[in-house]
């Protein structure tokens, strides 16, 4: 019922790419802007990991929606968990990187290269922590949206759910973008922070981590988790539709746009309100 290049006809990819490079190449014009940018962006990104495992439970709760019309015995015939299990694979990486040994969250991965890059500018500069890393009032009205759009607080049915999977295949299809934009500019423009980062090791929590693992493990010119992401996400969309009442279907399919277009508009909010940081 949904691929990919459905996906690219319900929103301008092209406009949304371009907005994700200006502002990044925006921050980088002072050290402050662009502590300022990250730090909204670990902020805003921190809420991602919480609203997967929001879903994942809000599907697997719903037994009676997605039902298997090829299982005889009703009480093995919901797909709910199953379901659930695809969209757990981003919650599992989120709460515990499987790419490395440590128990490296992806919000201490995020603090780490926060706390780096704060590092490496406060040698050469005095920073203002108190102004640079207060959260604005859209921030955190945008932080409040992500548990919305992941279908926090409302109800476990089918609209709900294919609503918030639409939201979860949005983050997931343009944080890969974004993460690769941005690594990419980095890496070109500021070199030398980003040799700093991948060097050194960073104290969060009860243990230490690599400064720049963030954004190497969630770029697609690194490990791209967000690509392997993506793919787990649709494979749960696929078995939604493939499980769901089929009078339903085409009705799934416009709340699922919704949910979508949902997390585009919060996307492009976030872009346009960090770039009025800058400016």
């Amino acid at each position: 019922m949904i691929q990919k290049s459905d996906l690219e006809g319900w929103i301008d990819f092209p406009t949304l790419e371009s907005k994700v490079e200006n502002v990044i190449l925006s921050s980088l014009q002072e050290p402050e802007s662009l502590l300022r940018f990250l730090f909204c962006y670990v902020s805003w990104n921190g809420y991602f990991g919480s609203g997967v495992a929001t879903l994942s439970g809000k599907i697997g709760r719903s037994q009676s929606v997605f039902i298997d019309p090829d299982e005889s015995f009703l009480p093995a015939a919901d797909r709910a968990v199953l379901i659930a299990s695809y969209v757990f694979d981003a919650a599992r990486d989120e709460f515990d990187d499987s790419s490395t040994i440590w128990r490296d969250t992806h919000r201490c991965l995020a603090q780490a290269l926060l706390k780096g890059c704060h590092q490496f500018f406060s040698k050469k500069t005095s920073l203002d922590s108190s102004t640079l890393y207060r959260s604005p009032f859209w921030l955190n009205g945008l932080n409040s949206r992500v548990a919305q759009g992941y279908g926090a607080g409302s109800s476990d049915d089918a609209l709900h759910i294919f609503r918030a999977l639409g939201y979860h295949v949005g983050s997931e299809l343009l944080a890969d973008k974004e993460f690769s934009i941005i690594d990419a500019t980095l890496s070109k423009r500021y070199p030398k922070l980003v040799e700093f980062l991948s060097e050194e090791r960073f104290v969060v929590g009860d243990a230490e981590h690599s400064g720049y693992a963030w954004f190497s493990i969630h770029s697609g010119h690194g490990g791209g988790v967000e690509a392997d992401h993506f793919s787990y996400a649709m494979r749960s969309v696929e078995l939604a539709f493939q499980f769901i009442d089929a009078p339903l279907k085409e009705e799934m399919r416009h709340h699922f746009s919704e949910g979508f277009q949902l997390f585009a508009r919060d996307h492009s909010d976030f872009f346009n309100q960090v770039h009025g940081e800058q400016i």
